[in-house]
């Protein structure tokens, strides 16, 4: 099936509310560089409804490809790395693969396979730090003070970022199990999948 005009508004849409969580959550993050996990994890549970009402509406191969990848666009313009579009269209790719493969009637226990895909993405914001540490958190350092670089610094361990795919997965797994209950209880009875 083709993405037709009423699929791309409703990934624009679904793309807008997306974004909307994960920068409203991010914001935590001003708090402290431990706060910034906790939102994250609050923004990824959270846009698991999102996700399952977008995928319900609109399971066509491709939907969930640009929502990755307009998302990683979006993350850019917040001074996000370069690497947020392409790890947003592949993973986004993976997940219309798992969604779009197999019995429709099944489709409900994929949703939160594919969104655990999906939400790996978040991880990718934190790359530069294993590749350039240093710059990275003199970057911090401009743009948040001295003492939340080194906060973050001192919480940015090797073990960090391998944990944060992981937590995130799972966190994923979650969020989109709580999308499918929640549009199944309240978006079905309302009459919007």
């Amino acid at each position: 099936m083709k993405l037709t005009a009423r699929d791309l508004i409703s990934v624009g849409i679904f793309t807008a509310l997306y974004f909307a969580i994960v920068f409203i959550f991010a914001m935590v993050g001003f708090l402290g560089p431990l706060a910034m996990f906790i939102g994250f994890g609050i923004g990824i549970i959270l846009d698991g409804i999102v996700v399952a009402l977008f995928v319900v509406r609109t399971p066509k191969l491709g939907a969930l490809t640009l929502l990755g990848g307009i998302n990683g666009i979006l993350l850019i313009f917040s001074g996000q790395t370069w690497l947020v579009v392409p790890a947003g269209l592949i993973c986004g790719f993976l997940a219309d693969l798992i969604v779009t493969r197999g019995d429709p009637a099944r489709l409900p226990r994929r949703i939160p396979w594919a969104y655990a895909v999906l939400v790996v993405t978040t991880v990718v914001p934190l790359l530069p730090i294993a590749f350039d540490s240093q710059a990275y958190f003199e970057t911090t350092a401009e743009q948040m003070g001295e003492d939340y670089a080194a906060a973050f610094a001192a919480l940015m361990q090797a073990w960090v970022l391998p944990a944060w795919v992981i937590i995130s997965f799972v966190l994923g797994l979650i969020g989109g199990h709580l999308g499918v209950r929640v549009s199944r209880k309240h978006f079905e009875r309302a009459g919007l999948v």
